[in-house]
């Protein structure tokens, strides 16, 4: 029993972040959309997902699953890279807007993930953020700082 101890653990950590989602989009109050969509429902769509995804983690390692060793180490210097894209983000979400944010996470992660493709990786954040900008900020109405897409293309 003592392996799957950690497993175990995640498991149910996993759940209960889920549960946390769930118990938060509860205390979250305004109506639906134009579209239906409501603000709970995307913490309630996630919290749900987490307690199932946690639970069913739980269940298989009870029933035996089992964790074989990586096949390459651990790749170093990974951490350094997302935490400035975390961090890096969340000081220029403001000033510059969701899409830039979006994108400078979604740039500094891949190289933390070991991609050296600026040029690729910067058009396609870019172009990530922008996209769920739009579906969020436009389409479900939840309040995003647009940066310069605001600018270029004000809200209506």
């Amino acid at each position: 029993m003592g392996h799957k101890l950690g497993p175990l653990v995640l498991g149910i950590l996993v759940a209960v972040l889920g549960l946390f989602f769930l118990i938060g989009a509860r205390s979250i109050e305004g109506e639906a959309a134009t579209s239906g969509v409501g603000p709970r429902a995307f913490p309630t769509l996630i919290g749900g997902g987490l307690v199932v995804l946690g639970l069913s983690f739980v269940i298989a390692v009870r029933r035996g699953m089992t964790f074989p060793a990586a096949a390459e180490p651990a790749r170093r210097g990974v951490l350094p890279w997302i935490l400035a894209g975390i961090v890096g983000g969340i000081l220029i979400v403001d000033p510059l807007g969701f899409p830039l944010a979006a994108a400078w996470v979604f740039v500094l992660g891949t190289r933390g993930f070991g991609s050296r493709r600026w040029a690729r990786n910067t058009l396609l954040g870019v172009v990530l953020g922008v996209l769920i900008y739009l579906v969020f900020a436009r389409a479900l109405g939840v309040t995003l700082p647009g940066g310069p897409i605001d600018t270029v293309w004000p809200r209506g």
